[in-house]
């Protein structure tokens, strides 16, 4: 009887550990989360992985977290997770896997297998997520041992990818633990990684504004781009893209997933990236971010969306920093010692607004002095602001001489007068320490006018005033020469000729004014008009036989042009302090600078003008009205079309609300009017036979200040493309004004 109850003992005690043991083993490979014993709340989580050489491994839990697999050598094949939920929130988990040469598997819920089994094929990259409700009061967090970059990744969370997807990485581990969201902290981590070519992608991951990619060395492209928030208990994510060589914008990525065009051969470089918040981080944070660029340095940073990198310039993206910040906290500045060349976050070749602290860091050398040209279109201006910032010099419009159409009148008048800001420009400047130089606008195309308002301006407007660049003359309306010939049917090429032979004559008659004067005379024109319609001017001062010299107006950020040139305008949406709205920025190179002028005394002024005649010609120098344009030819207001205008200034442009032509340009000053139109366009000056090889899209000239004066409420469509007409093609002719033009307006009407 002893013996059977010492059996029956012992059978008991057996079955009692065996129950202890069976309880503690499901206990280490199942978990509760938030486990609310009273009313049976919580979140169970368990989990197997199919392993090379083990075959199917339970997980086991360690202080909370599930871990899958183990570190080493064997690679994990597939993933099987479950859950149960009885929390009493509507949602559930589901998660999915990248499988080496199959790619993502489709999400998969939970108790069933993600992966592949008796394939030998290696998971790379895992993805899991909690669903609806519950999402919003619990996050799931995980992360991967994988091969070569072992747990360099770190932990993420709610969807983002952990692991290294492509790369030809094994995943070994992974962890997983599920947590209350208000146990998380209120800051969040930001955490990237960028591909470099011939690296692939970064070993490492770098987080809250540490340095991404390289800035010296090799200097290898980088094609792609990673991001993910982690440790936070706010809902919503970081999402980013990027633009590159070849390709336009990407779509909007999250997650850690990859964006660019990366390759093992021939991948194309980022060039440009954007990055913003959504959901409940966009509420509580700001995200901001910079670039460094190759040849330009750091940028300033973006934020929120903006563009960071630059376009058109083939300079692509070398590093990349990001960093997230209070809701309106101000930007982060210097961060880990590296402090940003530029305040614009976005560079671009061409004609951009280009900030003048940013022109300032490209262009600023031993040998340059940098400036604007300013005409009264740019309003008000504080020139000490303005020589605070850094400004040296300034370029004033001192003189207008052109035709435009006067909608009170309903016809096409003269503007002969200095321009209405000069004297007061000239002044502020002067008493702000800048140097000054002057141009003088026009479109005369005959001797005698060219000479006449030539000695109009020096009388108006010099008058003895120390200037401390060469006088330049300013032709640009080139349409209303076009329009002026039209009747007489000249061929493209013919047209060309005549344009070409009548504006050098008009540059040597300015020039031998302005000199006899006791002035230096310059040109000023684009970087195609200085290699054809003024090349024989040009020809001629470097033969010796005039002084000229040279303003190239050429909108990109390194000019083609290979004549030499004292000045250089380089863009025409500059931002200066001092001055609201665009304005061209200009380099002078010191060692090319023409000698001082001595001006000498001016002729004698104007006779007093006849405020009882309106039809008089006010900007004369006097009292005779121009031979060829003082009046509207007898006879000239019924006009046909076809019939030749009788005199000079009654040939005109074209009528209002007609297409500009395609040489129509635009005044120095920056701030356009209704006609503008880059000159030299891409595209434009076809019929000029012009190499554009060379010409970049947006091309540097000034604008034409006509369409301002007789529109300037009113934004006109851009003008069109003329395609190249066939050789000895007769231009199309314009239908003609009713009435001619007349020289009855002294200025510009405001």
């Amino acid at each position: 009887m002893l013996n059977v109850l010492k059996r029956i003992t012992s059978a008991g005690i057996a079955l009692l550990i065996t129950v202890s043991a069976l309880c503690a083993f499901t206990r280490l490979n199942e978990h509760k989360v938030n486990a609310d014993t009273t009313n049976q709340v919580s979140l169970t989580l368990a989990g197997t992985a199919r392993m090379q050489t083990y075959g199917n491994k339970k997980g086991s839990f360690s202080d909370g977290v599930l871990t899958l697999g183990k570190k080493g050598k064997k690679r994990i094949e597939a993933v099987t997770l479950s859950f149960k939920n009885t929390t009493g929130y509507e949602g559930s988990l589901r998660y999915m896997v990248y499988v080496q040469k199959k790619g993502w598997t489709s999400w998969t819920e939970s108790g069933k297998r993600a992966g592949t089994v008796g394939k030998g094929l290696r998971v790379e990259a895992v993805r899991i997520e909690l669903t609806g409700e519950l999402a919003k009061h619990y996050s799931v967090i995980y992360s991967t041992y994988m091969q070569t970059y072992k747990a360099k990744q770190g932990w993420v969370n709610d969807g983002a990818v952990a692991g290294s997807p492509g790369d030809g990485k094994r995943v070994q581990e992974i962890q997983i633990k599920i947590v209350p969201r208000d146990s998380l902290g209120e800051t969040p981590t930001i955490a990237y990684r960028m591909y470099r070519d011939h690296y692939k992608w970064s070993s490492s991951w770098y987080r809250n504004g540490a340095v991404s990619g390289v800035t010296s060395g090799s200097y290898q492209k980088h094609e792609g781009l990673m991001m993910t928030v982690t440790n936070t208990k706010y809902t919503g994510n970081v999402e980013y893209r990027a633009r590159g060589d070849g390709y336009s914008w990407s779509a909007w990525c999250k997650n850690n997933s990859p964006v660019g065009k990366f390759k093992k051969k021939n991948g194309k470089r980022m060039e440009e990236v954007q990055v913003r918040l959504t959901g409940e981080l966009a509420e509580h944070f700001d995200v901001y971010y910079r670039t460094c660029a190759r040849e330009k340095g750091w940028l300033g940073w973006a934020k929120n969306g903006e563009s960071s990198g630059t376009e058109k310039y083939g300079y692509y993206i070398m590093a990349f920093q990001c960093v997230l910040v209070p809701k309106g906290s101000s930007a982060p500045g210097d961060l880990n010692g590296i402090k940003s060349k530029y305040t614009s976050t976005y560079l671009v070749n061409g004609n951009p607004v280009l900030k003048f602290a940013d022109f300032k860091a490209d262009y600023k050398k031993s040998n340059t002095m940098l400036g604007m040209d300013v005409s009264k279109y740019q309003g008000n201006i504080d020139f000490k602001k303005a020589k605070a910032a850094g400004v040296e010099f300034v370029i004033l419009r001192c003189y207008v001489r052109n035709n435009y159409y006067d909608k009170t009148k309903k016809k096409y008048v003269w503007c002969n007068a200095p321009d209405t800001k000069f004297e007061q420009y000239y002044k502020d400047a002067k008493a702000a320490g800048l140097k000054i130089g002057v141009y003088f606008f026009t479109c005369d195309y005959t001797e005698e006018n060219m000479r006449k308002y030539t000695k109009d301006m020096i009388n108006k407007c010099l008058k003895g005033k120390k200037i401390d660049f060469p006088i330049a003359f300013d032709w640009e309306n080139f349409d209303y020469y076009k329009r002026a010939h039209k009747s007489k049917g000249w061929s493209t090429s013919t047209m060309n000729k005549h344009i070409d032979d009548d504006l050098n004559k008009m540059v040597a008659i300015f020039a031998e004014e302005v000199e006899s004067a006791g002035y230096t005379a310059s040109i000023y024109g684009s970087k195609s008009r200085l290699e054809g319609t003024w090349s024989p001017s040009i020809k001629a001062m470097n033969q010796g036989k005039n002084n000229l010299s040279i303003w190239m107006a050429h909108w990109v950020s390194k000019s083609s042009y290979k004549g030499s040139y004292y000045m250089w305008q380089v863009n025409s949406h500059g931002r200066v302090p001092g001055i609201s709205g665009d304005v061209d920025l200009d380099i002078a190179y010191i060692d090319r600078l023409p000698p001082a002028t001595t001006p000498v005394k001016p002729d004698e002024p104007d006779k007093p003008e006849d405020p009882k005649d309106p039809e008089s010609d006010t900007g004369a120098t006097d009292n005779s009205k121009p031979a060829d344009n003082s009046q509207t030819p007898s006879g000239d207001e019924g006009k046909t079309e076809g019939e030749a205008p009788a005199a000079d200034e009654g040939k005109v442009p074209s009528e209002e609300g007609t297409e500009p032509d395609e040489d129509s340009t635009a005044t120095a000053g920056g701030s356009r009017s209704a006609s503008e139109e880059p000159e030299d366009k891409a595209g434009n000056d076809a019929s000029e036979g012009e190499d554009k090889s060379e010409t970049p899209a947006k091309e540097d000239v000034k604008s034409s200040e006509q369409a301002k004066a007789t529109a300037p409420d009113v934004k006109p469509a851009e003008p069109e493309k003329e395609e190249e007409p066939p050789k000895d093609a007769v231009p199309v002719r314009q239908q003609e004004p009713k009435q001619q033009p007349e020289e009855v307006t002294t200025e510009e009407p405001k």
